[in-house]
């Protein structure tokens, strides 16, 4: 009887399979695999962060950064870069000056050697001739150099400012003092440079040349002053 109950039992049917999708019909769709990342930037030619920009529970423990920079280091490399320019234009005038003296110092020794018909009318050579050409040239500069920061300094004590008369006196105070350091440097290396091309044995004779035409010119202006308080 229990033999009997057990054949009686029915199995659990198997579902079927699925039907293999035809050439028409579509498959199920599959996820699509996320998008990989793109590389980081190279920090090796990365400007390092000064340290008293660090903060100071992170002193010593931070790094430059790997992503992009933030307004304020854009703005500082920006700041780096044009002070790098500043100063390669200034050393590339500097060299350009000099290479200028020494043409010229050159150009005219070989042209005196080859046009026996160009003479000199003072009693210097040519080196000499030169560099008081190039130190009148200096003065002059610093004339115009002179009088243009006046009249701007007049303007700006007269005239509206947009800051205290304190914060413009000490950037006009600034700004005259960067300028008259720039252009003593570059005036004196170009001046040395004419100076030096000159031989040992005429620095004397154009010493005395010097002194001549200043004192000669000199007495001309006091005669011209003359004859126009006399009238």
């Amino acid at each position: 009887m229990v033999s009997t109950r057990m054949g009686s039992m029915e199995e659990p049917e198997v579902p079927p399979p699925p039907p293999a999708p035809g050439p028409s019909e579509p498959g199920p769709s599959e996820p699509e695999a996320a998008p990989k990342p793109g590389p980081l930037p190279d920090p090796a030619g990365a400007v390092q962060i000064p340290d008293h920009y660090r903060m100071p529970f992170f002193h010593g423990k931070m790094a430059t950064p790997t992503a992009v920079p933030s307004a304020t280091e854009r703005l500082r490399n920006l700041m780096i870069v044009q002070r790098r320019k500043r100063r390669r234009g200034f050393l590339t005038g500097l060299l350009a000056g000099q290479m200028l003296i020494i043409a010229l110092d050159l150009g005219g020794l070989w042209a005196l050697h080859h046009y026996p018909q160009m003479k000199l009318q003072a009693p210097i050579g040519v080196q000499a001739i030169v560099f008081l050409g190039m130190a009148g040239g200096a003065a002059l500069m610093l004339g115009v150099v002179g009088l243009i920061f006046s009249v701007q300094g007049l303007r700006a004590f007269f005239g509206k400012r947009s800051t205290s008369l304190f914060t413009a006196i000490g950037r006009g105070l600034k700004r005259v003092f960067l300028t008259g350091a720039a252009l003593g440097v570059s005036m004196g290396i170009i001046l040395g440079t004419a100076w030096f091309m000159i031989p040992g044995a005429e620095w004397k004779p154009t010493l005395d040349y010097t002194r001549s035409q200043g004192r000669q010119a000199l007495d001309a202006s006091k005669a011209k002053v003359k004859s126009l308080f006399h009238k």
